[in-house]
């Protein structure tokens, strides 16, 4: 008996001699688990770019995926300090391998990539990227900016002003989730609304530069799951750094609609020569070249009326058009 609290004590401490050393090791492991994932954020976030390279000069199709889809061909200029937003019309004409098909019947039957495709190859210019984002979640990637302040004053005539009761006042304050139904209740013509819708687009860029890179990216990284878009995490992060480093430079905003002819009978707006000619200048040309632009040029001046697209079939996998409620499809974020 005398020999009890010996052999205990014994045992107690050949216990603390073996658990020691293993707590030890899982708090030293948990330490520096730790401050390697502080290292690898640190390494892709908040580093800004001290010049830029090819790759902070991107071109972006984005697609208002609403009831009647709206597009805008962004691009954002690292090298020259510009930001280009140039909407698209979709009753715009493309040049398919099927035929004609208008940007709209494109993008509702083979999603917004394939609309990504077919846009570049008809004005002969690169798109790097396509995202599709519903007006919704836009508000949730504008991420608790100030609403956007847009001047009307040589976009609508008095009358339409006072329809919407902004005779007095033509300035009207704007969330980026309302931006869609406000262009719905307009009612113009394509090219009218491409020039209002690129207003906003500059008011974005302008009056919010300096939080974009920071919030905007935030929001989009929020909203992951709703996006349709082959943006991968790595280029978030080039998307982010490209963003600040136009912040700081003081980026010059340039807004225009890709020029071209609104057959309205038809319903239809055509590409044209002048059309390939602005976009040359404002994107990067295919790496085709020239001789690919001449006959693009040929094939929009022969394109004939084109025909209603095909309903497509039945498909048990997520519409290519509407994102997904619930996770991102394959090539979204996250």
């Amino acid at each position: 008996m005398r020999d009890g609290p010996k052999i205990f004590l014994i045992s107690f401490l050949l216990t603390l001699a073996v658990l020691l050393p293993l707590l030890g090791g899982f708090a030293f492991y948990g330490i520096w688990k730790q401050k390697t994932a502080e290292q690898v954020n640190n390494t892709q976030v908040g580093v800004p770019i001290q010049s830029a390279t090819q790759e902070n000069d991107q071109t972006i199709l984005v697609a208002i995926a609403a009831e009647d889809p709206a597009f805008v061909l962004l691009r954002l200029n690292g090298l020259e300090g510009t930001v280009r937003v140039s909407p698209i019309p979709a009753q715009s004409v493309l040049v398919a391998p099927s035929g004609p098909m208008l940007l709209r019947d494109s993008y509702t039957t083979a999603g917004p990539g394939r609309a990504s495709v077919l846009l570049g190859e008809t004005l002969n210019v690169e798109i790097d990227h396509y995202v599709a984002i519903t007006p919704a979640s836009l508000g949730t990637a504008w991420n608790g900016m100030e609403p956007l302040r847009v001047n009307l004053t040589g976009l609508l005539n008095p009358d339409e002003l006072e329809k919407l009761g902004l005779s007095q006042d033509p300035v009207i304050s704007l969330a980026p989730e309302n931006a869609t139904s406000f262009l719905a209740k307009l009612e113009l013509a394509p090219i009218r609304l491409a020039r209002v819708r690129a207003a906003i687009w500059d008011a974005a860029f302008r009056q919010q530069q300096d939080l974009l890179a920071q919030n905007l990216i935030e929001g989009l990284r929020q909203t992951s799951g709703t996006l349709l878009t082959d943006l991968t995490v790595t280029d978030m992060y080039t998307l982010q750094k490209t963003l600040d480093w136009l912040a700081k430079k003081d980026a010059v905003v340039e807004t225009q609609p890709v020029p071209g002819q609104y057959d309205a009978a038809q319903d239809r707006y055509e590409f044209n020569e002048d059309s390939v000619t602005f976009a040359r200048k404002w994107f990067c040309v295919r790496s085709q070249g020239e001789t690919e632009e001449t006959s693009v040029a040929q094939q929009l001046e022969a394109t004939p009326t084109p025909q209603p697209s095909p309903t497509p079939q039945t498909s048990p996998t997520p519409s290519p058009t509407v994102p997904p409620e619930n996770g991102p499809m394959p090539g979204a974020l996250g």
